[in-house]
């Protein structure tokens, strides 16, 4: 919804119902997943190897799931999709979110001093935030700082939550391994910007999840149906909170 809140004409009395998309949820748990687990199986080198004609088939030291520390700030709907996924598969989670939440399999921290404990634990970091003013740039060099060395980060939210210069930065030094990035501040993805390029970064054009324009529409209809009788707004936006 942020591109609507953008907007300093946007009616602030209009009421706002967002899309709870089962196709766009299902999409982004596959997304998820599927970065995650070439992290964990560290396919980013193997693809190096591959490259520069390296044949190594000694043993790696590949850590089990249960050893590899998973951490997803949003713990919405997209969120705990993707965290109950990871946790099916016997991956430690942990998730952040604005206020307190209680989550079979995921632990569940929230505030400041919570993020803090979040970003210690975490080998690979997930952002699914809502982009609001609290979370504008908070994929930043002070962030990134908490991650141990070494950690991954997998952006699929906003482009507006990432710092891009404070990230390469990380990358450069190592304090980042690997960067999986879907979304950017400016899209498309100009020529010549440097996650195109960078080679610990893999970009993809914003398509982790595309929304079902069938599903989208039945849920349109019901939202109406139900104004119309009288009935609460399903999926009422708060315009304080911005989601």
């Amino acid at each position: 919804m942020d591109h609507l809140f953008n907007d300093p004409n946007f009616p602030r009395h209009a009421a706002v119902s967002r899309v709870v998309d089962p196709y766009l949820t299902a999409g982004m748990r596959e997304y998820v997943l599927l970065h995650v687990l070439r992290y964990h199986r560290e396919q980013p080198e193997l693809d190096f190897q591959q490259h520069a004609h390296i044949w190594d088939d000694r043993a790696r030291s590949l850590k089990q799931a249960d050893e590899r520390r998973i951490g997803i700030l949003g713990l919405g709907e997209l969120g705990q999709a993707c965290g109950n996924a990871l946790a099916a598969l016997g991956f430690e989670v942990a998730g952040w979110s604005r206020s307190a939440k209680s989550l079979d399999g995921i632990t569940c921290l929230d505030g400041p001093d919570g993020l803090d404990v979040l970003l210690a634990r975490t080998d690979i970091l997930v952002c699914l935030l809502p982009l609001t003013p609290q979370t504008e740039g908070i994929l930043n060099v002070d962030l990134f700082a908490k991650l141990p060395e070494g950690a991954c980060l997998i952006n699929a939210a906003r482009g507006g939550h990432m710092v891009e210069a404070d990230l390469i930065a990380a990358l450069d030094t190592g304090q980042l391994a690997h960067a999986t990035l879907d979304v950017f501040r400016t899209e498309p993805l100009p020529n010549g910007h440097p996650p195109w390029d960078h080679p610990k970064i893999t970009v993809t054009p914003h398509n982790a999840s595309i929304t079902d324009p069938r599903s989208v529409a039945r849920q349109i209809v019901g939202a109406i149906g139900a104004v119309e009788q009288g009935e609460p707004l399903p999926n009422a936006v708060d315009l304080e909170l911005g989601y």
